[in-house]
């Protein structure tokens, strides 16, 4: 295909991940032909009023930028569906799977037929692309997978750290049998594969995925942070003014909170103060939850999670293995410097807007608050280069995804 001729592109998506921002990327630029989804909530309609009767998440189901999409959903059969499912008692991973072979069963006869008349690259996200891929690949279309984790990698350094931190609790429910195959599937009726970080890049290759079929496309962020003023720091942390150190997102053994929790038992008398913003998943030991300087807020709405965001010194992220883990792009927007694992997307200028552990350990974690500690003048560099760093927009998105046009 020449350099300025654009194909047409047909996504394929299961809930309302990033906010719908591959399809609005595409939207965008004119080269969405059609989205294809389980629930369209449009403001008005009478499937919205039943959905949300069900679960305040569909109302969600909608994005302004698409509101002119060509957008094909199975809202009435998702509603029939989630009442049964929820007759039948299903749960976790059994309701995991039923909600993916559902979506592909039905969604794959919702795709177009020839849209535009031109090459069609055909999106959709692992775990529930097979069928509509092998329908795909039966028209002649381009396949490109969206992958969501590092693979089944992340399962086995689940059960890794639930071993060597056997305190916190056993690891998540693994997968049932044949989940990885079904995705290995995917990955072979694949074209191109997107992965959103080098490390989730690194854990498909050990998987053995082919490095021909790997595209890293980071994530793009639309920054919440229009009031964000410029830190304010003391010449030194104390009792009164403690470092605020704040960490968001599941808190688990995987994402680097037990590490986290320990680190802080090494800190002594330190002036440093945790908050903790999002759901957990692990067990915390009596010790943690009674901790003076530990604040566990659990999962609050977005507008609060700003307001943690503001009131903040440093955002930690030591995270195992993640996909991106777009809470520290969340963090640089509102001027926070990042402590972050290299387990994940590289957003993080070592020595520039925050610090890279080499390890993730309670006592690497401890060094970096023990350094922040004793560096304000430090923090307040990293605060002025993280609010001087452009966020990467969903236009950057857009034209990663065209360049696979060409490939």
């Amino acid at each position: 295909m020449s350099g300025g001729e654009q194909a047409s592109w047909v996504c394929c998506q299961l809930g309302a991940r990033d906010h719908y921002v591959v399809p609005r990327a595409l939207h965008r630029t004119g080269q969405l032909a059609q989205l294809v989804t389980d629930a369209w909530s449009a403001p008005g309609t009478l499937a919205s009023s039943i959905g949300s009767t069900l679960s305040t998440v569909f109302g969600q189901r909608f994005h302004p930028d698409l509101s002119g999409a060509n957008v094909r959903a199975l809202s009435a059969s998702l509603i029939g569906h989630e009442i049964q499912w929820r007759l039948q008692r299903r749960e976790g991973w059994d309701l995991v799977v039923g909600r993916n072979e559902w979506f592909q069963s039905e969604g794959a006869s919702l795709l177009p037929q020839r849209p535009d008349g031109q090459r069609t690259m055909l999106f959709a996200y692992s775990y529930a692309a097979e069928a509509f891929f092998v329908e795909g690949k039966r028209r002649g279309w381009t396949t490109v997978l969206g992958q969501i984790d590092p693979g089944p990698e992340h399962v086995l350094t689940q059960k890794r750290l639930a071993a060597e931190r056997p305190e916190f609790g056993p690891p998540p429910a693994a997968p049932p049998p044949g989940y990885f195959d079904h995705w290995r599937r995917e990955c072979d009726l694949a074209d191109r594969i997107v992965v959103n970080s080098e490390w989730s890049r690194a854990s498909l290759l050990r998987a053995g995925i082919p490095e021909r079929k790997l595209a890293t496309i980071a994530l793009p962020y639309e920054s919440d942070a229009n009031d964000a003023a410029e830190r304010a720091y003391p010449s030194a942390f104390s009792r009164e003014r403690p470092l605020r150190v704040l960490f968001v997102g599941t808190a688990s053994v995987a994402k680097g909170v037990a590490d986290l929790l320990l680190a802080f038992e090494q800190l002594a008398d330190a002036p440093v103060e945790l908050s903790i913003v999002g759901e957990r998943a692990m067990d915390v030991p009596d010790r943690f939850q009674r901790h003076l300087r530990i604040r566990w807020h659990g999962r609050v709405d977005r507008a609060l999670v700003m307001d943690h965001y503001r009131a903040s010194d440093l955002l930690i992220f030591p995270s195992h293995s993640d996909g991106f883990g777009v809470t520290q792009i969340e963090g640089q927007a509102w001027g926070l410097p990042v402590v972050s694992s290299r387990n994940c997307g590289r957003v993080v200028r070592d020595g520039e807007t925050g610090w890279l552990l080499d390890e993730v350990s309670p006592a690497a974690i401890a060094a970096a608050l023990e350094r922040a500690v004793r560096e304000p003048q430090t923090l307040s560099r990293f605060a002025r280069a993280a609010r001087e760093t452009p966020a990467s927009g969903v236009q950057a998105l857009a034209e990663g995804l065209r360049a696979l046009e060409n490939e």
